[in-house]
């Protein structure tokens, strides 16, 4: 008795525990109860997971088999029904919401202040469609606040105000008149932007930029060489930066007068940046020019830079003045060209069939791992070199040929229709690789039929 009552006084906490923990996992487990379906549909025993709080309402009957037995019942789920949100028309913004915003504009707009009004007016001049009564009242709004425009506003606000309002003359005098008055505030590239901006008016505003260039070559000394280099690398990026000959005839002096400042490689950028803009720059092409005749200068200058160096030189009709120093680095480095390096020597140095040649053959050993974009860079190396061969009848196939075209069948369903259109247009305006076209996957036929139509059309319209 002192044994089983010892073992009962040992166990019983254990008991305890175990039943703490059972009934912490009722609370838990989601429970699988049966789902009746009504009498009528004769099925039962099917089975749900119910998460959650249940109502049970019902009782068991047993059948004297030591409590096992079939619980009939009815349950009852505590939970509101799934509401689903209506989906929102595809018009609903254009129709619905923009107009309610620009009446309630309309109404109130009177109220803001002038840091409010610039990030209105950024934000409308976004939209496609604009509604001229919102454009003029805010344009009237910046008029009567005008005196609370800092210089961080008028810059703020400038390029939106000529999307939306380019020809309120008014308007444009009075922001030209605070920008005078606030003049010390503005830093180098805030004078950018406004002379960009009106410059882009079929008014020129002579005394404002009489005001301003002086002051931005002014500040511009005060900038590093690196940074100068870095605007004229970011304006060449702009269609619209050629017509900046304001901004140009200030920044590219300051960078040929601290040239010594900066690495060849900032130097390559500069002229890079400016036969971009179709500007042919004599003094700074003479001074890289003389840079890379020095060993000591050019050694280890990436390939990158080297295909870069021969189409600046060769678009600037100066190919002559880095010839000689060049070539012997470009031949050398044949097998480290990518691509994109690759396709621009084609196009700089056609002439030299040999040494593209073998960088094509080299490139070709990689092509199976070859993305699409250098793909394209690739064919375009290799038609701007002339190294493929349309075989006539009863001659050798071109193997580099072949490979391109397999490349492009089993690839066929990846390429994208602008990347079908680049390869009809490059081939077709190159007639000597005309054929090729024939030989391209049958499910590009639509694509290159329409592109063909569309070039002969515009052929015609030039014709005329």
């Amino acid at each position: 008795m002192m044994v089983a009552g010892g073992a009962h006084r040992v166990f019983a906490p254990c008991r305890h525990r175990l039943a703490q923990g059972l009934a912490a996992s009722r609370s838990r487990v989601q429970l699988l109860v049966p789902l009746e379906l009504g009498a009528a549909q004769g099925r039962s025993g099917q089975f749900v997971v119910a998460a959650g709080r249940r109502a049970f309402h019902g009782h068991s009957h047993g059948d004297g088999d030591n409590g096992h037995g079939n619980a009939h019942g009815d349950y009852k789920e505590n939970q509101n029904p799934v509401v689903l949100s209506k989906r929102l028309p595809e018009d609903y913004v254009q129709n619905t919401l923009m107009p309610h915003l620009e009446s309630q504009l309309l109404d109130s707009i009177q109220a803001y202040t002038p840091a409010e009004l610039a990030k209105i007016a950024r934000i409308y001049a976004k939209q496609e469609v604009k509604q001229r009564a919102l454009c003029q009242k805010l344009s009237d709004t910046v008029k009567f606040r005008m005196k609370g425009f800092e210089a961080v506003d008028i810059v703020d606000i400038l390029g939106a105000m000529y999307v939306l309002v380019p020809d309120d003359d008014e308007l444009w005098e009075m922001l030209e008149a605070r920008i005078l008055l606030r003049i010390d505030d503005f830093t180098a590239l805030n004078f950018m932007g406004i002379i960009r901006i009106y410059n882009k008016r079929h008014e020129k505003h002579n005394e404002l930029l009489a005001e301003i260039v002086p002051r931005l070559r002014e500040l511009l000394g005060q900038y590093e060489a690196i940074e100068l280099s870095e605007m004229l690398v970011s304006m060449a990026q702009s269609a619209e930066a050629a017509a900046d000959m304001d901004i140009l005839g200030t920044l590219v002096p300051e960078i040929e007068r601290r040239y010594n400042e900066v690495s060849l490689v900032h130097s390559i950028n500069n002229i890079w940046a400016l036969s971009q803009l179709k500007i042919r720059h004599e003094g700074l092409l003479t001074r890289v020019a003389e840079d890379l005749k020095n060993p000591t200068k050019s050694k280890d200058l990436p390939p990158v830079y080297m295909a870069k160096i021969a189409w600046i030189y060769r678009r600037c009709n100066a190919w002559d003045m880095v010839s000689e120093s060049m070539l012997p680095l470009i031949k050398g480095s044949v097998a480290e060209f990518r691509c994109a390096e690759f396709a621009r020597l084609a196009q700089a140095l056609p002439e030299q069939q040999a040494m593209l040649r073998q960088i094509a053959d080299l490139l070709a050993l990689t092509m199976a791992e070859m993305g699409r974009k250098d793909f394209l860079l690739f064919f375009v190396g290799c038609v701007h070199g002339e190294l493929l061969k349309v075989p006539m009848p009863g001659q050798s196939e071109c193997s580099l040929t072949e490979a391109l075209l397999n490349y492009a069948k089993e690839e066929q369903d990846n390429f994208k229709r602008d990347e079908v259109q680049k390869l009809v247009f490059m081939l077709y305006h190159a007639q000597s690789y005309r054929p090729l076209l024939d030989r391209f996957p049958a499910s590009w036929n639509v694509t290159k039929e329409e592109t063909i139509d569309y070039i002969k059309a515009k052929g015609k319209t030039w014709g005329k």
